[in-house]
């Protein structure tokens, strides 16, 4: 009976330490995901860009420090995939998009945001908010024209106007074009205006313009009834380098 005590004495020392050790283990802490951000921070829809300009410095804003190198991927123009890189502590990554002297605009669309390891660092990477925006010259002008009823054959002219509003038929560009019409120019601050020319019988013609600046789009209905012009308008550029337009549908003089 004295050597079955001692067993059993024994044996209840080895589950006693046992217990022991599972107890004193740390509980597993599983770290939440974080997400790690890239944006076109404050630029709008339409950047201007100055009229002399051979590049321009498209800013890309990160949520928070780069923990490791990372690639931003985007296309310009709808071509093929570019990728510029960032450093560790970067918070910002500059892309340098060139102009050359023939370029007028250029579309910038950000396609991916790449970190080294970012998986194995436990946070997820993507871009958010605005993806997307066109740089233009601050002096580049369009328009597009177009009507419902194509009986009507109207051609437009793109001129400078006097300080006084009075034509100068300097045609900076004309479309002869017989279904619509589009016109574009290099314009300096001054007044402008679209003349309608009728090759067919005058009539009410309602015309859409849609014109694209470096202001923004603007898109105006008038009525088109004889030879002359339909559109007036004035660009402005401040100390800032923002272009501004104001546009009439009456004769502004």
């Amino acid at each position: 009976m004295k050597h079955l005590y001692k067993f059993n004495i024994i044996l209840l020392a080895v589950f006693t330490f046992i217990g022991c050790n599972v107890d004193d283990d740390d509980a597993i802490t599983v770290l939440p995901v974080k997400e790690l951000t890239a944006s076109l921070v404050n630029q709008g829809d339409i950047i201007g860009v100055s009229d002399d300009a051979t590049s321009y410095d498209l800013v890309i804003s990160f949520s928070e420090d780069l923990p490791s190198y990372a690639t931003i991927e985007y296309s310009l123009d709808g071509g093929a995939t570019t990728s510029s890189s960032a450093s560790t502590g970067d918070n910002t990554l500059v892309i340098t998009i060139p102009f050359d002297v023939d370029d007028n605009f250029h579309d910038v669309d950000l396609t991916n945001f790449i970190v080294v390891n970012a998986s194995a660092r436990n946070f997820t990477t993507n871009i958010t908010g605005k993806t997307s925006t066109k740089l233009i010259r601050q002096g580049f002008f369009t328009a597009t024209i177009s009507w419902a009823d194509y009986a009507n054959d109207i051609d437009f002219g793109l001129q400078p106007m006097s300080s006084a509003w009075s034509d100068t038929f300097d045609w900076i560009d004309v479309s002869l074009g017989v279904s619509s019409e589009f016109l574009e120019g290099q314009l300096a601050d001054g007044n402008y205006a679209i003349y309608a020319q009728f090759y067919t019988q005058p009539t009410d013609v309602n015309v859409n313009c849609d014109m694209e600046t470096a202001a923004g789009d603007f898109v105006l209905d008038v009525l088109a009834a004889e030879d002359g012009n339909v559109i007036w308008f004035t660009k402005i550029t401040n100390t800032e380098g923002n272009v501004s337009y104001t546009f009439y549908t009456e004769d502004p003089s």
